[in-house]
């Protein structure tokens, strides 16, 4: 199974730029060991919302390619952090955004419209609790 040390290591790997960031980020708490939906979290998804802000195609696409490979390890821990610290910001910010929806692949495909299902059945039970 894939720890946050191992996670967090693939992140400073495929993307070196975001090492002083990540260093930053875990210097105050457990190092490399900091759990992974807080490096993810805070340094790799407000770095995606920038790329797509700032219409940087190639580094969405790269980020994208890095989520889907994790995702295919097939792993609870990695699973969750991709979805729960990256996919669900992107779920909720980016619904309509044809850069991440054509180039999303099929494992984050999957893990979006498991977030779609439980969000719509959310919103159904509060509706219905409102009547």
């Amino acid at each position: 199974m894939m720890n946050s040390k191992e996670l967090n290591n693939m992140l400073i790997d495929e993307f070196p730029e975001l090492n002083e960031a990540i260093m930053n980020e875990i210097s105050w708490q457990e190092g490399l060991d900091t759990g992974s939906h807080v490096v993810y979290g805070d340094i790799l998804t407000p770095y995606l919302k920038n790329c797509i802000e700032n219409g940087n195609e190639i580094k969405v696409i790269q980020i994208l390619n890095f989520l889907e490979k994790i995702l295919q390890y097939n792993e609870k821990y990695s699973g969750e952090v991709v979805t729960f610290s990256v996919l669900e910001a992107l779920y909720f910010e980016y619904p309509d955004c044809e850069l991440l929806n054509g180039n999303y692949g099929s494992n984050c495909r999957k893990e979006l419209k498991a977030l779609d299902i439980f969000y719509t059945k959310l919103e159904k039970r509060h509706n219905k609790e409102k009547e």
